[in-house]
């Protein structure tokens, strides 16, 4: 996948409130050049965004259709949209290209990113999640640098971190936060999520693979 010199010079790498939370928010509405905003600073001013699908007016007739996602260790930082919906399945396809999908909040697989997530197991992880802590087991299959599935068992750990105001880009919200702590034979790793009152993802930071580590995703 190759990101465009288009979709770095709009977007913001520092994207995360306090180091863990979503891209600043919107500097007035959602709506005309403010959207084009988004993602950018005082220093480089913005460019709208010209994907069809992902124009400001996109975004502001239907906020709700549409995730912010960041990888940082791809450099990227942009718009995503709900492609398909089936119950709490969702799939976002991304500005630049990549696709993930989620399974009632939960990162269940990703394409376009070279190193994907293939598959993952996190029913229990979900279950502690609603819980409000408690442990898991859970497994991913991902593809290796040969091109090669591989699948890795871990045992995790769901700890209840207290509530966190968290910016969606359009509005502040206070979520719970979870820390999930997984253990492999070969691989550490440690998840995010913030819940609202329901009990609903509304903003995770999710392990992918070795290559491309954290996938963070928020609802507008």
């Amino acid at each position: 996948m190759i990101v465009t010199s288009r979709i770095m010079a709009i977007l913001l790498p520092a994207v995360l409130l306090a180091g863990c939370s979503a891209v600043d928010g919107l500097r007035n509405s959602l709506g005309g050049q403010i959207v084009g905003n988004l993602f950018s600073n005082n220093d480089a001013p913005a460019a709208p965004l010209q994907r069809p699908g992902f124009r400001a007016s996109d975004i502001a007739a239907n906020p709700d259709a549409f995730h912010l996602m960041t990888i940082n260790a791809l450099g990227l930082a942009e718009p995503a949209r709900r492609i398909a919906a089936a119950g709490t399945n969702e799939t976002f396809e991304s500005e630049s290209g990549f696709t993930a999908a989620y399974q009632d909040g939960m990162l269940v697989s990703t394409h376009g990113l070279g190193f994907d997530l293939i598959a993952t197991e996190a029913a229990q992880t979900r279950a502690a999640l609603r819980q409000g802590g408690g442990e898991a087991a859970r497994s991913l299959e991902v593809m290796d640098g040969l091109d090669q599935l591989s699948r890795m068992e871990f045992r995790c750990t769901v700890t209840a971190g207290g509530s966190e105001a968290v910016s969606l880009g359009a509005r502040e919200v206070t979520l719970r936060k979870f820390t999930e702590n997984c253990v492999g034979d070969r691989l550490a790793f440690e998840n995010l999520y913030w819940l609202d009152g329901s009990g609903a993802i509304i903003a995770s930071r999710q392990y992918v693979s070795p290559t491309v580590a954290y996938l963070r995703s928020n609802r507008l």
